[in-house]
């Protein structure tokens, strides 16, 4: 978070800021303590966080962010008549934009568990972009859209004439258009896939096309945590892992610590990086941000970031499978029965 809160302290104009999870520890306080103290001295300081995962911000935290200056939103509230519809569809985004020059987009939320500060969980893999040039005011857009639907108010983004060095491409999604993104990327691969993912539980299209790609000699490697963070998510992406196994795929576990990173790299071409896991609530509910990564340094550093932690990582081979407990396959095959709702 050093870069990210810097970044924010050395604001001039304005602060937009849109996270999924805000927790309430000291990571999280030092971080509302800087929006506060920007606001406090003139800044332009909005803050949107999706009513489910914020709920740790409670009523006293948001009165004081509101009395220091700080325009504060929950996004996607919940609401009848279509309360449980709306309880699903939530804002997995994480978007920061610093005076419309600076952007940060990927997959860490604010709190401990991100830098690894926790027990359970140890070390917390996961990647993050740092962004500079036009590119910035796409992310603006975004943060400013989903601004509107949760407050009614509408603002222009700032514009960003620095002279961009890298191809880059932002995708937002809301639903189903990820499905198609991801499909189209696994079929245009000609000879490697690399996936990292924290849930894995893909829908049957994107099964089909994984195991063509596999038939036409395409090398599959995909890394996922050991550790679960959720009940039965682990467990309901085992028989889909076991699948393309047997079909030919290279599966591992992550076990230094949680796998939260999401990566797709194609052909060592491009990467797509950001906030949408392979998985149904990712490609059918939430609202995500991704970008796709063109610049050849940048795939060689992050492709072998990937190998290294791939290499380092426990097989997913007959052997585990067999060692496995009877209450970890009770628990597969309840969370086989669940899949349609992780």
């Amino acid at each position: 978070y050093e870069r990210l809160f810097q970044d924010i302290s050395n604001a001039r104009e304005q602060v937009d800021i849109c996270f999924y999870i805000i927790d309430n520890d000291y990571i999280s306080k030092n971080f509302l303590h800087i929006l506060k103290e920007k606001a406090r001295g003139g800044i332009l300081v909005r803050l949107l966080v999706d009513r489910v995962g914020g709920y740790r911000i409670n009523k006293n935290m948001r009165k004081e962010l509101t009395a220091a200056g700080v325009e504060f939103q929950f996004a996607e509230v919940p609401k009848f008549p279509y309360f449980f519809y709306h309880l699903n569809r939530r804002n997995h985004r994480k978007i920061t934009v610093i005076d419309g020059k600076i952007g940060y987009a990927g997959g860490f939320n604010i709190g401990k568990n991100y830098i690894g500060e926790t027990v359970k969980f140890g070390d917390w893999r996961d990647y993050h972009l740092r962004l500079t040039g036009p590119v910035v005011k796409e992310f603006h857009e975004i943060f400013l859209d989903d601004w509107y639907l949760a407050t009614g108010d509408r603002f222009p983004a700032i514009p960003n004439h620095d002279e961009g060095k890298s191809k880059i491409k932002i995708s937002a999604t809301d639903g189903l258009e990820l499905e198609k993104e991801f499909d189209q990327m696994i079929r245009f691969s000609k000879k490697e896939i690399l996936i990292g993912t924290p849930y894995f539980i893909p829908t049957t299209k994107l099964m089909v096309s994984l195991k063509e790609a596999l038939k036409n000699d395409v090398n599959i490697k995909i890394l996922v945590p050991l550790k679960a963070d959720h009940p039965f998510v682990k467990s309901a992406g085992i028989t889909y892992l076991y699948e393309l196994y047997q079909h030919g795929a290279s599966i591992r576990f992550f076990d230094a610590g949680f796998y939260h990173a999401k990566l797709i790299m194609i052909d060592e071409q491009f990467a797509d990086i950001g906030t949408a896991n392979f998985d149904r609530r990712s490609l059918f509910l939430n609202k995500e941000v991704n970008t796709f990564v063109y610049e050849e340094s940048f795939l060689q550093e992050l492709r072998e970031a990937y190998l290294k932690d791939f290499d380092d990582a426990i097989n997913f081979d007959e052997t585990w499978l067999k060692k496995r407990s009877l209450a970890t396959r009770i628990n597969e095959k309840i969370a086989v029965l669940l899949r349609p709702l992780l």
